[in-house]
Formats: C-alpha cells, sequence, structure tokens
C-alpha cells in the first residue's frame, strides 16, 4: 500500500496531466517545425541543384564538343535533340538507369538521387540541349534525421523538464493541503485536535483550512461535551450505587427467607455490574481528557499476583479451572514502579477475560518473568471463542463475543493504564489459545519516579 500510494497523489496527477499536455502540443508543434524545415531544404537542394544545371549546361559547347565534368557525387547525362531525333552526348557511369530520356520530369528521385533537367537552345538555334543533374540525397536525408533527433531529444528533455517543475510547483502550492492533511489526521485523536494552520493564500485553500477549522471546533467542544459528562454522571452515580450495595449488604445479613435472599443476591450482582460500567465510564472519560492522576510506587509483582490470586480463587473454581503460577527464581527481584489500585484493576481485569472466556476443565497458565531489564506478566488460557480481528481487542467498546456480558471498555482501559505507567500491554489469540502479556522495566534499585 505504500507503493501505491504515490500513484494516487495530486502532485503526481499533476505533473502527469501537465507533462501529458505539453509532450502533446510540442510533439504537434515540432512535427509540423520538422515538415516545414525539410520543406525549405528540399527547396534550396532544388534551387541549388537547377542552378547547378543550368551552369553545366552554359559550359558545355557542341561546336567545338566541350562537355563539363560533374563533381564528385553528382551524376550528368546530356541529350542533343535537332530535326526531331535524339542524341545522347554524355552520361556518367553511375547514372540511375531509370532515366531513360529527355523525357523525365523536371524535378525527380531515382534511387538515391535527386534529379533536375535544364534544357536550351544550342547557338544559331539549330537544336535544343536537355542537361540533367543529379546529387545523391542521403546527405539531406541525414540532415533531416539529425534534426528529427533533434527535435525528439528537445521534446524528451521538455517534458520531462516540465512534469519536475510541475511536480516541484505543485509541492509548493499544495504545501497548506499538507498542513490541512495532518492537522485532519489529528481527529484521531481527540485531545490532539489543534486548529488548522491557515495559509494567505486567500484562494480555495484559505477557505477549506477555515471550514475544517470550523468543524474541528465543533468536534472539540462535542468531545469536551462526551467527556465532562461521562465524568458528571460518574461521579453521581457511584455514591447512590454504592449506597445502594451497602443497604442491600446489610439486608442479607438480616432475618429473610430464601426467596428474598435470592432476590437481594440478583439485585447486588446487577449493581456490580452496573457499578463496573460506572468506574470504566470514569476511567474512560479520565482518559480521554487526560486527567487521570498516577500515584507510582514500587510493587512487587510476584506478591501482589499471589494475592490476586487467592482474592480470584472462587471465580476459578467455579468455572471448574486450574490455575499454574510459575515464578522466575532466577531473576533476583519482580519489582516494578507502578500504581497499585490501577494495577490491581489490570491484573484483576486480565484474569477475570481469562476465566471467562476459557474452557472449563482447562489449565490457566499464569507467568512471572524477567527478560533483560523488563519484567514480563504473562497469562495464557483456551477458549473456543474465535476473535476476527485481534488488533482490534485493545480498542475501545470492542467485543470479540458479544455472548458474554461486557461492553469492550476492559482491555482498552487496561491497555491506556499501563501505557501510562510506561508499560506495555499485548493481547494475542490464534486458534483454541488466548495470551495476555503485560511487560514493565525492572525497577530493582531504582529511585521512584514523579508523576
Amino acid at each position: 500500500m505504500v507503493l501505491l500510494r504515490p500513484v494516487r497523489s495530486i502532485r503526481l496527477k499533476i505533473g502527469l496531466v501537465f507533462g501529458i499536455t505539453f509532450f502533446s502540443g510540442f510533439a504537434a508543434a515540432a512535427t509540423y517545425v520538422f515538415y516545414e524545415v525539410k520543406k525549405v531544404l528540399i527547396q534550396q537542394e532544388n534551387r541549388a541543384l537547377d542552378d547547378r544545371a543550368a551552369r553545366l549546361s552554359e559550359r558545355t559547347s557542341l561546336y567545338p564538343l566541350i562537355i563539363p565534368l560533374p563533381e564528385r557525387g553528382e551524376v550528368l547525362a546530356l541529350w542533343y535533340t535537332t530535326n526531331g531525333s535524339t542524341k545522347r552526348l554524355y552520361q556518367s557511369p553511375r547514372f540511375p538507369a531509370t532515366i531513360s530520356g529527355i523525357d523525365s520530369p523536371t524535378i525527380s528521385r531515382s534511387d538515391t538521387f535527386q534529379l533536375t533537367r535544364f534544357v536550351r537552345n544550342t547557338e544559331g538555334g539549330y537544336g535544343k540541349l536537355t542537361t540533367i543533374v543529379g546529387r545523391s540525397n542521403r546527405p539531406l536525408a541525414r540532415q533531416l534525421q539529425s534534426i528529427g533527433w533533434l527535435l525528439i531529444g528537445i521534446l524528451l528533455l521538455s517534458m520531462m523538464l516540465s512534469s519536475l517543475g510541475a511536480w516541484v510547483m505543485s509541492g509548493w502550492l499544495l504545501r497548506p493541503l499538507k498542513a490541512i492533511i495532518d492537522s485532519a489526521r489529528s481527529v484521531n485523536l481527540a485531545e490532539d485536535v489543534t486548529p488548522i494552520p491557515t495559509p494567505n493564500s486567500k484562494d480555495e485553500l484559505l477557505e477549506l483550512a477555515d471550514t475544517i477549522n470550523d468543524m474541528l471546533a465543533r468536534i472539540r467542544q462535542a468531545v469536551d461535551t462526551q467527556h465532562n459528562f461521562f465524568a458528571a454522571a460518574s461521579h453521581e452515580l457511584r455514591t447512590p450505587l454504592s449506597i445502594l450495595r451497602t443497604e442491600i449488604e446489610v439486608a442479607q445479613r438480616e432475618a429473610i427467607n430464601d426467596r428474598e435472599r435470592r432476590f437481594l443476591a440478583s439485585q447486588l450482582a446487577e449493581l456490580r455490574r452496573l457499578s463496573r460500567l460506572v468506574d470504566d465510564l470514569l476511567a474512560m472519560s479520565q482518559l480521554r481528557a487526560g486527567t487521570l492522576q498516577l500515584r507510582p510506587e514500587r510493587i512487587e509483582l510476584d506478591d501482589l499476583t499471589l494475592f490476586l490470586t487467592e482474592r480470584y480463587h472462587a471465580p476459578i473454581n467455579q468455572r471448574h479451572l486450574y490455575l499454574s503460577v510459575q515464578l522466575d527464581d532466577a531473576a533476583p527481584s519482580l519489582t516494578i514502579l507502578a500504581d497499585l489500585d490501577k494495577l490491581t484493576n489490570v491484573l484483576l481485569n486480565l484474569l477475570d477475560n481469562a476465566v471467562k472466556y476459557a474452557i472449563p476443565n482447562t489449565q490457566l497458565d499464569l507467568s512471572i518473568r524477567q527478560q533483560h531489564e523488563t519484567i514480563v506478566w504473562s497469562l495464557i488460557n483456551q477458549t473456543t471463542s474465535v476473535v476476527p480481528d485481534p488488533n482490534r481487542l485493545t480498542s475501545e467498546f470492542y467485543q470479540a463475543d458479544i455472548r458474554h456480558d461486557g461492553y469492550g471498555l476492559g482491555l482498552w482501559i487496561s491497555h491506556q493504564i499501563v501505557r501510562l505507567m510506561s508499560g506495555t500491554l499485548t493481547v494475542t489469540a490464534t486458534e483454541g489459545w488466548f495470551q495476555a502479556e503485560v511487560r514493565f522495566k525492572n525497577q530493582s534499585g531504582q529511585p521512584p519516579f514523579e508523576n
């Protein structure tokens, strides 16, 4: 695709159109000039040949018989006509055999010779002397060929120079458009939307830049409104949801029957799911607005992982799964620098995804190892879910399997949080297997950083 991209560029199209137009016009002009030059050269050659024939005829004498010799490259034939009879006085050895007499046209071509005929009355008016002189037309043909190649060379060179000039000029003219394109691409990241610099051209490019700036301003306003709404709504919803969860948990401890207990348990599960959604929306708005606060500290990743696996032991057993934890015993330390609360949410989200999509009665392989100066946290599970586009797993609102609960925000939020903590989160999906991998720099012995 990168190779095909320049073919579709406006600059190349302008260069091609200008080059083809220039080529067509110059080719027509060059053809006309060539034929005009050819006609002039032939006319000059014919006049020179006529003059030569006249001079040779004047130098020819019958009494006494004097015949001038032709020059090198010329052919000559002389006929004397008197009383209805014609006698050939002289003919050059290379004289064309196709010219058999004096009835040839005034100007003719024969083989490689250009011929002309001159007739004059002899002294005393007793007869007519016919002189036919010819010259090889190869020098003229070579001269015309040289002129033709010269015109072709000038045509090709001019077309190349005109195309190059059109390319350079179009690049200069389209420079404001390139700036517009680069600024418009920032719309993909709403936080990077900046006004497009307006050119001083006072033409359509200025109008386009102003129009796009107005559009970007409206987009920026809409994005800010969306972020503010999500943040405000999430903050407002968290308090009543927490109160409802607390009241239901307290009510479950009261003396109630089994039917009421099942009803409260169902309501509590829905409240927890709604609370997770509110937390995700709040995190999304903070990430989009760049207001998410991090409190970095040194964390022993192996200790945190073992604590979370114990905390997540019940869901693992409910799905009849087996968890295998492998720690790198050769690593002197598995210390990283991260926000403890945010990292806990990330690892719990990855564990939750693995448990949710894993095949029952299979094993989850969790490992922590050191690779050079990097700590790698990896979780692998077997799954029957088909992921059509693994690269979109860390995109917001993307769900590989809509049959499961969720809103497609967990992996995207985890990816963004890990990125803010100077780490990387990668997920890969192959046939029957899913792997989530988190990488952090080993911070053993390093001073804490400031957020």
